[in-house]
């Protein structure tokens, strides 16, 4: 008997929203004060300027004054597009996944395999042959990821239960701890109802209450080893949507059939490019924070999408061509949730031998015999994402933006309308992962499994 090996991977729901913390009123020392405005006896004098100590007139506690962006030299991992083109082929609905979370849970069971189990998942997620170079980008990606922004939520979560009976190897929890940054917690397994309760919990806390029931006490029959991650992202657009401009208008979900969306629209600065490769219009939306941004490929014709699917491992290069253009942008605003099970899709790009009862993972426990081999049951990922204009809290904020119009000729003026089934990515610029990635095809589906 192989005993099962559940991995979930919760990717919580994505929100574009402005920030809800209130900021406390900064403490000014009465020195800076006089400085500035002069002392109270002589109150009409002339203010001295304070000149900022970056030596300009941009303070980047407030904004983050230009937008550069600074196409990458490396691709992607040929993983994060392969599984996303997996998961678009297998249907025209709308989908979302999260690659890097599935990819660094995928990562940490690499950890604890050994043979041909190994050497299958190396392969396919494309990693390189000494553990110690693959252990130390994972460690710089986490890293990345956990940097704090008053702009911006990125919570990372990752941890892997491990059932009382099993004897943990010290060492593959102090490789999980170190450089994945994933905490290993025993847990009573036998007792189906209470660990549901306690794993639930967890994820509930990781992902801010957007999910409060992950797994069932059925989902528990059987499992030794449980491999978690889950990744919460709340975001505010650079360039913000106004609410007044959101309008009703049709949606081609097929040449043949229209659906009603709510429209936004919005005029600015963007980083954009005309594929030829693609048939398809690209453009880049960043986040304030200048870290995180979406991308999303729009084809030209009604029926165009396919074409991108198919050609989506060459994403990088076409990224090459963004330039900085005006664009006059009108995507709908959608929210919907996707659950994935990708135990097919990982068997067809080559890993078999973990989910059959030959697989070797002896680097989780100690004392294995034959009857007690792990395998993996399940690969299931749960997500959600909504786009809105500027977040439910954020309807009071204003923004003042200024677009250099100097030297434009309006007949250059570029238009993106996502009124077609479209592509959209989120990545992480600063280490160039996708966090997301997903199609919007339907304005009226807002939850679906495959």
């Amino acid at each position: 008997m192989s005993l099962a090996l559940f991995l979930i991977f919760f990717v919580a729901p994505l929100a574009h929203s402005a920030n809800t913390g209130t900021p406390k009123p900064p403490t000014i020392d009465e020195s800076v004060l006089q400085n500035v405005f002069g002392s109270p006896q002589s109150f009409y004098s002339q203010a001295v300027p304070v000149v900022p100590e970056n030596g300009t007139l941009v303070d980047p506690d407030y904004w983050d004054s230009e937008d550069i962006y600074r196409p990458s030299s490396l691709t992607y991992d040929l993983f994060d597009l392969s599984i996303t083109k997996r998961v678009a082929k297998s249907s025209a609905d709308n989908f979302l996944m999260s690659p890097l979370g599935l990819k660094l849970a995928l990562a940490i069971l690499t950890e604890a395999a050994t043979g041909t189990t190994q050497a299958e998942l190396v392969s396919v997620l494309n990693f390189d042959k000494d553990r110690n170079t693959v252990r130390h980008k994972f460690a710089s990606i986490v890293s990345s990821l956990k940097t704090k922004s008053p702009q911006y939520i990125l919570d990372l979560g990752s941890r892997i239960y491990v059932d009382n009976t099993a004897k943990t190897r010290q060492r593959f929890a102090a490789i999980a701890e170190q450089f994945y940054n994933t905490e290993l917690q025993n847990i009573d397994l036998s007792k189906p109802g209470p660990a549901a309760k306690d794993i639930n919990a967890w994820v509930s806390e990781k992902t801010q209450g957007r999910i409060s029931q992950l797994v069932t006490e059925a989902d528990l029959a059987s499992a030794v080893v449980l491999i978690l991650n889950t990744l919460y992202f709340r975001g505010t657009w650079r360039h913000q949507f106004a609410p007044n401009e959101t309008a009703a208008a049709p949606f081609y979900v097929t040449p043949s059939v229209q659906k009603q969306a709510h429209f936004m629209k919005v005029q600015n600065s963007f980083y954009y490019a005309e594929s030829m490769k693609f048939d398809a219009k690209i453009l880049r939306m960043p986040y304030l924070g200048r870290k995180y941004s979406m991308n999303i490929i729009v084809p030209n014709s009604l029926s165009g999408l396919p074409r991108v699917v198919e050609n989506l491992s060459e994403l990088r290069q076409e990224m090459t061509f963004l330039t900085e253009k005006v664009v006059d942008v009108t995507i709908p605003r959608f929210q919907f949730d996707y659950t994935t099970h990708f135990e097919n899709i990982l068997k067809e790009l080559g890993v078999r031998e973990a989910f059959e009862d030959t697989a070797s993972f002896p680097g989780i426990s100690r004392g294995q015999t034959l009857r007690q081999r792990l395998k993996v049951s399940n690969v299931l990922q749960k997500a959600g994402i909504e786009v809105n204009e500027l977040g439910s809290t954020a309807y009071s904020a204003t923004e003042i933006s200024l677009v250099n119009k100097f030297g434009t000729d309006n007949d250059g003026m570029q238009e993106v309308i996502a009124n077609k089934p479209f592509l959209f990515f989120i990545e992480d610029e600063a280490t160039r992962q996708l966090l997301f990635s997903g199609r919007f095809a339907d304005p009226t589906a807002t939850i679906k499994m495959a």
